[in-house]
């Protein structure tokens, strides 16, 4: 009994828990919104609305959740909640005490505004006379808030705000510590309030940080929130500097401290004070500020100060290696700090310490548009009773000081001020030399850029454009047109510039630099000169001159060079020259070519490099008496650069060293070698380098090559002038190309694209009438070949004859040597679709190369053992004879291209021939999926076009195959055995039927011994017709069309039953067809099996087959009907038969039991005797016709599984 009430129980508190936990779910608690709302609106003074769904659980925790919460007016929302999660205490809210435990806010938004009139715009009762809220903790997730100042329409916005609240009401105490974002910048609240007193005041303090930038400000003071808030109370601004690299930059932070009153309409700050290194009190500034807001943003401020001194250099450092102080100041210029509103700044400093030297009674007026500063007006006054006034605008390049303006520097003491640059010396020139300096400033990145100068300087006015780099690349770049100089002005201006030789701060501060001076009259290094341009560049290795220029110099126009080479107090000084040659019949040339004694055959070659610029130097050689010339500068293509050296009381030169560097290989292959295809394939830079040196039996050591890139063709041997000014010589040449096309033009073989190669091999030459190459040995394409060539010239004409030994040969490469690399570029369609036409004139040669080559693969397609004949003449190029075995088989193959000239059509004709090939091995594995067999076959073609393209769009010709052992997939023959099976086919659906065809087709293959057929050829199309193929227990005939322009295939073949006879009549051989179709492309064929017409067969065929069954019933039935009526007519007339037999016989005892009866009786009155019974029959009318039929479905005997009676 006991156990029975334990388990009354337990279901009881189980029923109980189950109704908590899912009881609730089941109330609609929307129901209540409005309550939820109204108590909201008691909250916050204003309407409020939940449009979103409202969902409370009671286990395991109360907890209340809310989503998409409007706070005022739903068209003009003042603030938003994506959703509202409260959890409360289960056993205080089971007493009816609703005390949070945790409330979560996420996506709140707050819209606050300024209005015309400078007024908090809020549309929440922030008085605190509401119901009131308290929220001892709760968390804010993705908040936003956003205040708008309606009267200049900025808008400024707090994202990502996530955090801690405590809030006791709207009017205070208030809490909250988190994070939040400001234009992509993260920043660290700490806000607290406390609770605002009668007046309407709080106390408040702040504290923003932002971590990344060291950034802090610290506000603490009363603050009046209300439609007009105040803020009285004192703030500090800290700023981190950067971090220090060495030790002289390590500074303390900015710190600027003041009381500060604002409203929304200005902010003071009243008597501040600024340290800008909080480490140095000397650095201290004082000023006021004041900050108007609202429809124009501005600031006034004035900063004031006495001596301003920088802090002082490490002592440890040694001056003397220390660039000028200027530009070491330059590079340590921090960025002007630039504030988000106009303004306007004035400063009056006492002095500024520059260590150097001093700026004093320093006065800057400045104003800002919010991203740069105008300066109006900044000036000082410099030693030499100098003074410097500026003006401009001063920039922030992202961290970096930048400035435009306008610079003035008058002295009246040009030695005193010169002092800031250059050691004073006794008896300067510059004493009491009054000068002045104006012209553009600029100041951008680690540069100071001076232009449009102007330098009056003892009466003459010279123009000077000046650029200073003092950062990681120091340098000074001087340009000036000076007027005309006389020896006094000359020495002026020597002693006005540093000396190199005296001081090595100027090269510490610029150990490099460049120089342009251009002027009428000058006396340098005590020379007088005129029509002086002098240009060049300095660096710690000498100086070089690259223009200096006088308007005499023996009638010639020569641009004279020079480099001062060693040091800067040890200079060693070369000269050189510029000559422009402008065509290579100019006079000059020829006499130097007389000079140098150039072969006159030679000339022309050397003539291909004009028009050419070219720097010579003359100097002495290395042994005594001999003399080296240096070429250098643009010649041809290319730039030069050639040192010819010259025994003494000898015009022949003893070494010659040179190279030819250009950014176009294509006219320099041209340019040195006079082929019309370019030795490289691609554009880009090419290189020529050339050294050769006389040896004791009067022969050159040569070493030429010419590179582009990783492609060079070069030549090491030995080199003899013969007296007709021929070469000739043996060694070795070795070539490393991308595409050798440009190498067999040169033999004469245009057009031929032999592909990239690296080979190697001995050479003999005699001029140009015979070229041996012998022994190559190298690789083209990953594959190594070897053999010999022999050119020889015959008739004016070359000749080339040799073999060729190939481990391996792509058929893209047999395509481009036939074809050339230009005329596989690819096009829009299946075809390349470039120019044929490669070569615009026929060939200057012939040839007749033998190749042989392990394999030539194509794609998957491999060629083995094969060998074939590259020939061609002035018109044809022919690859013939080519045979090879693939496939278990042999192919023969011969292909030609004609005629070259100038027309852009080629004709292209060929043969092939296969003999017992396995088709698996000449086709993509997607062409011969699921298809096998051994092909013997011929072709031949003929198509003409300017592309292969073209020729394949137009292509002719015909041929014929035969496929040995045929076997295609899915084309299986015991379908039709395997349907002839199937029973109660008409109940059968034809999807059903699809399904099982398809089943059995895919069990087998069809099979063939042979399959023999030919094919034409016709504007561009392969016509395959009347293909009829026995085989195994089926037959398959069609025919396919391939568009050899796009490769596509469109045909059908139809596989029908052979030889089979189906007991049942299902299958009918005529009508059992299965249809396979071909689309797509060759190299992607689709195949699909149509099974519709033998489905239809076969269900036709089931109905025909359940007609006859019918028929044969019907007439078995009627046969059946006809047999029982005779029966019945028969057992009537045997029944009326004994039916008369009984009544004669009845009749005739009656009759003999009469005669007794008279017999026994007196005689009486005969009487007319009665019959027994009337012998007329009688006559009935049938109501209908007799139905003698078989009614099927009818039962007319006695119905069956039913109890006896």
């Amino acid at each position: 009994m006991l156990n029975r009430i334990y388990i009354i129980v337990g279901l009881v508190l189980i029923l109980a828990l189950a109704g908590a936990f899912i009881v609730p779910r089941f109330i609609h608690w929307g129901d209540y919104r409005d309550r939820m709302e109204l108590l909201a609106e008691g909250v916050f003074g204003t309407e409020v609305t939940i449009r979103g769904d409202i969902d409370f659980a009671l286990l395991p925790a109360p907890r209340l959740a809310f989503s998409d919460v409007i706070i005022g007016p739903a068209d003009k929302p003042v603030a938003t909640i994506g959703s509202v999660e409260a959890q409360f205490g289960l056993m205080e809210f089971l007493r009816d005490q609703y005390n949070l435990s945790a409330l979560t806010l996420k996506n709140p938004t707050i819209d606050l505004a300024l209005d015309e009139s400078g007024l908090l715009v809020s549309g929440i009762d922030l008085s605190g006379a509401g119901d009131g809220v308290a929220l001892e903790q709760a968390r804010i997730e993705g908040g936003r808030m956003t205040l708008t100042d309606q009267r200049s329409g900025d808008s400024y916005v707090l994202s990502s705000i996530t955090g801690d609240l405590r809030l006791a009401s709207f009017a205070g105490p208030f809490q909250f510590q988190g994070n939040a974002s400001h234009d992509g910048a993260s920043y660290s609240l700490r806000l607290n309030s406390a609770a605002v007193d009668e007046s309407g005041s709080a106390r408040v303090s702040a504290f923003i940080s932002d971590g990344a930038a060291g950034t802090s400000l610290t506000l603490d003071g009363a603050l009046t929130a209300s439609v007009a808030p105040k803020f009285d109370g004192t703030m500090v601004l800290k700023q981190a500097p950067p971090v220090a690299e060495n030790a002289e930059q390590i500074r303390g932070n900015l710190v600027l401290e003041s009381k500060v009153t604002a409203s929304t309409d200005r902010v003071v700050l009243n008597g501040y004070t600024l340290m800008l290194d909080e480490n140095r009190a000397g650095m201290r500034l004082t000023g006021a500020a004041s900050i108007q807001l609202g429809a124009r943003n501005k600031f006034e401020a004035v900063v004031s100060g006495g001596a301003f001194t920088l802090p002082p250099r490490d002592a440890d450092e040694d001056g003397s290696q220390m660039p000028y102080e200027l530009v070491r100041l330059l590079g340590e210029l921090p960025a002007p700090p630039l504030p988000p509103i106009p303004g306007e700044v004035g400063i009056d400093l006492a002095e500024i310490g520059l260590r150097g030297t001093a700026l004093r009674n320093v006065r800057i007026d400045a104003s800002t548009n919010g991203t740069i500063w105008t300066i109006a007006r900044a000036q000082a006054e410099l030693p030499g009773n100098s003074k410097l006034n500026l003006s401009g605008a001063l920039r922030n390049d992202n961290g970096v000081v930048g400035f435009n303006g306008d610079l003035s520097l008058a002295t009246q003491r040009l030695d005193a001020l010169s002092q800031l640059w250059r050691k004073p010396e006794e008896n300067t020139p510059l004493f009491n030399v009054p000068a002045e300096l104006t012209g553009q400033v600029m100041l951008a990145g680690d540069a100071l850029g001076f232009s449009h100068g102007r330098l009056a300087l003892n009466g003459k006015t010279h123009a000077l454009e000046i650029r200073l780099g003092f950062g990681t690349e120091p340098r000074l770049d001087l340009v000036g047109r000076l007027d005309d100089l006389g020896q006094g002005d000359s020495a002026i201006l020597g002693a006005l510039l540093p000396d190199p030789s005296t001081d090595r701060t100027f090269a510490i501060s610029f150990p490099e630099g460049s120089f342009s001076l251009d002027t009428q009259t000058i006396r340098v290094l005590g020379l007088q000169a005129s029509d002086l341009v002098a240009e060049g560049a300095w660096s710690p290795t000498g100086i070089s001159f690259s223009k200096l220029v006088s308007s005499d110099l023996g009638g010639v126009a020569v641009d004279a060079k020079g480099d001062l080479a060693g040091t800067l107090t040890a200079p060693s000084l070369t000269g050189s020259g510029h000559v422009d040659v402008s065509e290579a019949t100019a006079p000059a040339l020829d006499a130097l070519y007389s000079y140098l004694n150039v072969p006159t055959s030679w000339r022309p070659n050397i003539g291909r490099s004009a028009p050419a610029a070219l720097d010579f130097v003359l100097a002495a050689g290395d042994e005594a008496g001999s003399q080296r010339l240096t070429l250098n500068g643009d010649a041809g293509a290319g730039k030069l650069d050639l040192s010819l050296d010259f025994d003494a009381n000898s015009t022949a030169p003893s070494r010659i060293i040179g190279s030819l560097d250009a950014t176009d290989g294509t006219a320099l292959s041209d340019q040195i070698l006079g082929a019309d295809v370019p030795l490289f394939a691609t554009d880009g830079p090419a290189f020529v380098s050339l050294y050769s040196e006389r040896n004791q039996a009067g022969a050159y050591d040569t070493r030429v090559s010419l590179s582009h890139g990783e492609e060079m063709l070069a030549y090491a041997g030995s080199v003899s002038a013969l007296p007709p000014g021929e070469l000739s010589g043996a060694g070795t040449i070795d070539a490393s190309l991308s595409d050798s096309s440009g190498l067999a033009a040169l033999v004469g073989a245009t057009g031929v694209g032999l592909g990239g190669m690296e080979a190697s091999a001995g050479v003999t030459f005699t001029g140009l009438q015979k070229l041996s190459i012998s022994g190559i040995a190298g690789s083209s394409t990953g594959s190594a070949f070897s053999g010999d060539l022999t050119l020889t010239q015959v008739a004016q004409r070359m000749s080339v004859d040799g073999a060729l030994k190939f481990d391996r040969l792509s058929g893209q490469g047999l395509a481009a040597a036939l074809f050339s690399p230009a005329a596989l570029v690819p096009g829009s369609g299946v075809w390349p679709d470039g120019p044929l036409a490669v070569a615009t004139s026929m060939r200057p040669s012939r040839g007749n190369i033998a190749v042989t080559s392990g394999a030539i693969t194509l794609g998957d397609a491999s060629l083995a053992n094969a060998a074939f004949d590259l020939t061609w003449d002035q018109q044809n190029l022919a690859m013939s004879n080519l045979t090879g075995s693939i496939g278990g088989g042999a192919v023969t193959a011969a292909l030609s291209q004609c005629c070259a000239g100038p027309l852009t059509d080629r004709t292209i004709t060929g043969r092939v021939s296969l003999d017992n090939v396995d088709v698996k091995a000449i086709a993509p594995a997607a062409t011969t999926a699921g298809i096998s067999g051994r092909l013997t076959a011929s072709t031949s073609f003929e198509g003409t076009g300017a592309s292969l393209a073209d020729v394949m769009a137009g292509l002719a010709g015909e041929g014929n195959f035969t496929v040995a052992g045929l076997s295609a997939d899915r084309l299986n023959p015991g379908v039709y055995p395997a349907l002839s099976q199937l029973t109660d086919v008409l109940n059968i659906d034809a999807d059903a039927l699809n399904i099982l065809i398809d089943q059995s087709l895919g069990q087998g293959a069809f099979t063939a011994p042979t399959a023999t057929t030919a094919f034409t050829i016709a504007g561009g199309t392969v016509r395959l017709a009347n293909l009829i193929v026995d085989g195994t227990d089926a037959r398959l005939a069609g025919g396919v069309d391939m568009a050899l322009e796009t490769l596509g295939l469109n045909g059908s073949f139809v596989l029908t039953p052979l030889n089979f006879t189906d007991p049942s009549g299902l299958i009918e051989n005529d009508a059992a067809r299965v249809i396979a179709r071909l689309s797509g492309t060759l190299p992607a064929p689709v195949v699909t099996v149509d099974t519709s017409e033998l489905v239809a067969a076969i269900q036709v065929r089931a109905n025909e087959l359940e007609v006859d069954r019918l028929e044969a019933l019907r007439l078995e039935d009627e046969a059946r009907q006809r047999e029982a009526a005779e029966a019945r007519n028969r057992l009537i007339e045997e029944q009326r038969r004994q039916a008369a037999a009984e009544a004669a016989a009845r009749a005739a005892a009656e009759e003999a039991a009469r005669q007794a009866q008279e017999a026994q009786q007196p005689q009486t009155t005969p009487t007319n005797p009665v019959p027994p019974f009337s012998m007329t029959p009688e006559t009935t009318t049938p109501s209908q016709p007799l139905d003698l039929t078989f009614r099927p479905n009818i039962f007319s005997g006695s119905p069956v599984n039913q109890p006896a009676q």
